[in-house]
């Protein structure tokens, strides 16, 4: 029996029982053939569903009225490493579970990408849960929009934050080539005139970054620009290393270094200091994206903030109305970005002198 199913048949068991009587875990476990951590954790998801309430030793009806649930969601992350463990992705699936809570809807699951790499996989998939439509979330899932696309049925809704396919979906970004023009001309009026580039691929804050030494006419070296693969981990602070390692090691330096996103900042930023190289002082470092570490390194990481919860929200909206409205158009929605100037860009510097 797979988890969306067992959890739909203790919310019933729960539901059966006597006001105020405790349904027990140890009874449930002996019931599913399960272990009692399982039932724990089918109990913890339905308690921040507002479905019941936990208590010692088991669970029972939450006082509030039961809302219906609508239906069920899957959500895939473009991110390699363990789910819960990437800020972006975090702040992103926040927003999607407070409209799809809104709603009556739930989250029948959040996978990775390696979880559905293949079509064995995604055939376990599409049996282990029953879902009315899909959320990726992430950049660089083309591949895997085709091959889901293979499998699912061609109706199921699919929102996305990836723009580099050729299917027809809903589409959630941000802008960031506004975002990396914005960012140049910053350091630019700071006196930074020879920019290093790192990040993971090739995608619109690249293009910004480009965008950006065409207007003010800066150096464009090809050893400036270093699109690094990524590790088994995906987009980490050791992929951000990496790229300072190189980018010091061109003639002449550069005298900033604009990160793609803020985990890279924080590895470049690492591996300068250990090196000798005072942020901002020898060398100016950015990132992108705004999570919430950026403004705890040393120094205050200046970088351009994403609304990811705003992202969320709307694809949850977006696949919600698709859900419900299968013959609504297809909408690309672009949401807005801003500079968030800290010190690592050397802005301090400037004003004391």
């Amino acid at each position: 029996m797979n988890k969306s199913s067992r959890q739909r048949l203790i919310l019933e068991r729960v539901q059966a029982t006597v006001p105020n009587e405790l349904l027990s875990t140890k009874d449930l476990a002996a019931q599913f053939d399960v272990s009692e951590a399982t039932i724990r954790r089918d109990f913890r998801a339905l308690a921040e569903a507002g479905l019941i309430q936990r208590q010692y030793g088991g669970a029972q009806l939450t006082q509030a009225p039961v809302r219906s649930i609508v239906g069920q969601v899957g959500v895939i992350l473009s991110t390699r490493i363990d789910k819960y463990r990437d800020p972006f992705y975090n702040m992103m699936l926040e927003g999607v579970d407070r409209v799809l809570e809104r709603q009556g809807y739930q989250i029948a699951y959040v996978k990775i990408l390696h979880e559905i790499d293949s079509a064995v996989k995604a055939r376990h998939l599409l049996a282990s849960f029953t879902i009315d439509g899909l959320i990726l979330l992430g950049t660089d899932l083309s591949d895997r929009i085709r091959h889901l696309r293979e499998h699912f049925s061609p109706v199921l809704p699919i929102v996305t934050t990836d723009d580099k396919h050729d299917i027809e979906d809903d589409v959630i970004l941000f802008d960031g080539a506004k975002g990396m023009r914005e960012l140049v001309g910053h350091l630019v009026s700071l006196g930074h005139h020879r920019l290093g580039f790192v990040s993971g691929n090739v995608d619109n804050r690249y293009d910004g970054f480009r965008q950006g030494l065409e207007t003010f006419n800066l150096p464009k070296d090809d050893g400036l620009s270093q699109i690094l693969e990524p590790g088994p981990s995906g987009w980490t602070p050791d992929l951000g290393e990496r790229g300072a390692r190189k980018l010091m090691a061109q003639v002449p330096r550069p005298d900033a270094i604009v990160c793609a996103s803020d985990r890279l900042a924080i590895g470049a930023m690492g591996w300068l200091q250990r090196n000798g190289f005072r942020v901002p002082e020898d060398i100016a470092v950015t990132g992108f994206d705004n999570i919430p570490d950026a403004q705890f390194t040393f120094s205050p990481l200046t970088t351009v903030n994403v609304h990811k919860g705003l992202m969320g929200e709307l694809a949850a909206e977006r696949l919600v109305q698709r859900i419900e409205k299968p013959d609504n158009r297809y909408l690309k929605i672009i949401t807005p970005v801003s500079l968030v100037i800290r010190q690592s860009c050397g802005a301090r510097l400037q004003q004391n002198r």
